[in-house]
């Protein structure tokens, strides 16, 4: 592999015992070639416009761009007004565009005050980025186009916006309307992105070991308006978000929007976190949500904030909101909580399993902390779960210590089964981050759960396994990933809605 080395200005540099020409990277990137690794030494980077790839890897001679420790691209950018909750598009600035480029790998350097976002994708495939240390911005890595597939962000940090969690009002992050539905743009609206967004790409993307801080949302993916009839599978295919800390997150940590199929949500610490999983209006399923563990110490927004209770589940609101197609599973997660496990909504086909869920005694907790008669779900006349049709909701043998469990579901006709209720706390200590089950919990199972798989497999789970994400002090490694059969899927039934 030829190396290059680049440099802030362009000269000689002493690099590894020996004075060495230098390129400026915007003009390494523009030379670059397949099978380049393209060197930068420590030093402050500005680029007044974005850096686009001119060329393609191939799969045998990637392109390399890679730092070392003191690499720094700041940016200098303002935060853009013009962009909230959308697609950036290729005419706005990002430090790296890559267009209708493949097998390109980026990383180990800093990026900061990259408004609107630190990488714009678009149409391209086969790309990696690792350990990547990124700050500010609507987005740090946005991606468009239904050519899209194949990115893979691991190791990478991002932190957007240091007061989100504890300053910052919900509404002044989110936009509103007026009585007669027109929008109105609020002041931080340019915070509402993601640390990975997307729009209309088709998908195979993992997002794994990443440290996601102090930002609205974790993993957003959207379908623009004139796709939203294509046939499900055609976009937000195959993602895989898995062993990842998400930490003081405003909004959700994971946020599919209107389809989305084949998604495993695994292993993941979510700390101080608003909602977990939305399912909001989302067509699709599959969606596998296991050894995940949740907790807080902390409770989002300022004084008079009243979007601060969170929940684990966001669903549709029902009527001709789309709901899911096909089964999803939630099994051995972990939850220490003070909000609602489901607030309101509707949902069908979900396989809700053998997690552990804890709710925090709020007479113990800092003052405001929660409600101290915080309920297990919201009002029944608000949410709505069936065990009826061809896609039932089944809660079966998840152990929690709610004071209604399991009576809470006696609306729900048919949907519980196996409840495991207790009247102490379930962990070692879940303030404190500790997630063992204390002795009295640690029990098995008779049988394995079964759960279908998007290629018409099915998982049979650890039947030994306790409730909740770690027995004998591990986690669970859950169900391997298994690629979205689309014939398969297709030919499954269709359900009105």
């Amino acid at each position: 592999m030829e190396v290059v080395y680049v440099s802030s200005d362009g000269l000689d540099h002493w690099i590894d015992a020996k004075l060495r020409p230098t390129q400026t990277l915007d003009q390494a990137i523009a030379q670059s070639c397949p099978g380049q690794m393209i060197r930068m030494i420590a030093g402050s980077y500005h680029f007044e416009e974005p850096i686009r790839f001119p060329v393609s890897g191939t799969a045998d001679h990637p392109i390399i761009v890679r730092g070392e420790p003191g690499a720094v691209i700041n940016a200098a950018q303002k935060p853009d007004n013009s962009v909230s909750a959308s697609n950036p598009g290729r005419g706005r600035y990002a430090v790296f565009q890559l267009i209708e480029v493949a097998h390109i790998r980026i990383e180990l350097f800093t990026i900061e005050q990259a408004w609107p976002s630190a990488f714009y994708i678009e149409n391209s495939h086969n790309l990696a980025f690792r350990d990547l240390d990124i700050t500010a911005g609507t987005y740090a890595f946005y991606a468009n186009g239904p050519e899209t597939r194949g990115i893979s962000i691991s190791d990478c940090r991002w932190v957007q916006e240091p007061e989100i969690w504890r300053k910052l009002r919900w509404d002044e992050i989110h936009d509103g309307k007026d009585e007669e539905g027109n929008v109105i743009e609020v002041e931080y609206r340019y915070l509402n992105g993601a640390f990975f967004g997307s729009d209309d790409i088709a998908g195979d993307v993992e997002i794994i070991r990443n440290d996601i801080c102090d930002c609205y949302n974790g993993v957003r993916m959207d379908v623009s308006h004139h796709n939203l009839d294509a046939p499900v599978g055609s976009f937000n295919r195959d993602v895989r978000i898995l062993d990842n800390r998400f930490r003081y997150i405003r909004d959700n940590p994971v946020e599919p929007e209107a389809t989305a199929i084949g998604w495993w949500i695994g292993r993941n610490r979510f700390y101080n976190c608003h909602k977990l999983f939305s399912q909001d209006g989302v067509r699709g399923g599959f969606w596998y949500y296991f050894g995940n563990i949740c907790w807080f110490d902390s409770r989002p927004g300022p004084e008079g904030d009243e979007y601060n209770g969170g929940a684990v589940f966001k669903l549709g609101k029902g009527g001709s909101i789309p709901q899911p197609d096909y089964p999803s599973a939630c099994l051995h997660n972990s939850f220490f909580l003070r909000q609602k496990y489901i607030k309101k909504g509707k949902t069908r086909g979900l396989i809700n399993a053998r997690n552990a869920i804890e709710h925090a005694d709020p007479t113990k907790l800092p003052d405001d902390m929660m409600p101290l008669d915080q309920s297990f779900f919201g009002p029944s006349d608000k949410l709505y779960l069936s065990a009826d049709g061809p896609m039932p909701v089944t809660f079966s043998g998840d152990l929690a210590n709610h004071v209604t469990y399991p009576d809470v579901f006696k609306p729900y006709d048919g949907v519980l089964s196996n409840p495991r209720p207790s009247d102490i706390p379930l962990f070692e200590d879940g303030l404190g981050g500790c997630f063992d089950l204390r002795p009295e919990h640690r029990e098995g199972y008779t049988d394995a759960q079964t759960i279908p798989m998007p290629d018409g497999t099915i998982w049979q789970s650890d039947a030994k396994s306790w409730p909740g994400a770690v027995t004998n002090g591990r986690v669970i490694a859950g169900p391997d990933y298994v690629p979205v059969d689309l014939e398969y899927v297709r030919s499954l039934p269709v359900l009105n809605d």
